[in-house]
């Protein structure tokens, strides 16, 4: 796969989550979605660490409200350490809540694969500046029909004391034929759940519950 890069000017909501007024592209799916949810803010704590939590899914019911619960299925055959995080291939179930509030019970359930696990790398110095995951949605349906992909990104950028702190994106894009039912159906309670998403990493990233 080749390296994927958002265009610059991509507007990703400050501090809050959106529907966008025009869909991303992903790197497995490319362009043409039908539509996205996207947010991003600034966490006081370096890449690496935002994606080792994204990565430890164990951790999830501590700070996660969106996915509260993540269930690894299979690892691909190359994963000789850490079966316990997500590579490059792993497949894996949320159960997903639409509602955030701690008393609620799953949604739904959703069975993805990790599609991307790659360094950002800045192309005039070459120099690594963050990290990208994503994850691609498995069925139940035909991708005709319906498909989505997940992509986070954690790019390094310096704090106003000087320490690395990250810049954190997300967004997720529908496409196929039900997207436009997705997104009446169940876009309000993605937004929320990217939301809450973001906030519960910000607060487990800096060091708060």
């Amino acid at each position: 796969m080749a390296p994927f890069s958002l265009p610059a000017d991509a507007a990703f909501p400050a501090g809050k989550a959106a529907i966008l007024p025009a869909p991303l592209p992903t790197p497995s799916h490319g362009a043409g979605g039908s539509f996205s949810i996207a947010c991003s803010t600034r966490i006081n704590a370096p890449p690496s660490k935002c994606l080792d939590i994204v990565r430890s899914p164990a951790d999830y019911p501590s700070w996660n409200p969106f996915c509260r619960l993540v269930e690894i299925d299979s690892q691909p055959p190359s994963t000789t350490s850490s079966p316990d995080q997500f590579h490059l291939g792993t497949v894996f179930t949320f159960d997903v809540h639409f509602n955030t509030s701690p008393d609620s019970k799953p949604s739904t359930k959703s069975q993805e694969r990790v599609s991307i696990l790659e360094d950002i790398v800045d192309p005039t110095s070459k120099k690594v500046i963050g990290h990208r995951i994503g994850w691609i949605q498995i069925g139940p349906q035909p991708d005709w029909m319906l498909k989505c992909e997940r992509i986070q990104e954690f790019i390094e950028v310096e704090g106003p004391d000087g320490k690395v702190t990250t810049e954190y994106r997300n967004w997720e894009t529908f496409y196929g034929l039900l997207a436009v039912v997705v997104k009446l159906a169940a876009g309000e309670g993605v937004r929320k759940g990217f939301e809450g998403w973001m906030g519960g990493l910000k607060r487990k990233a800096e060091g708060g519950n």
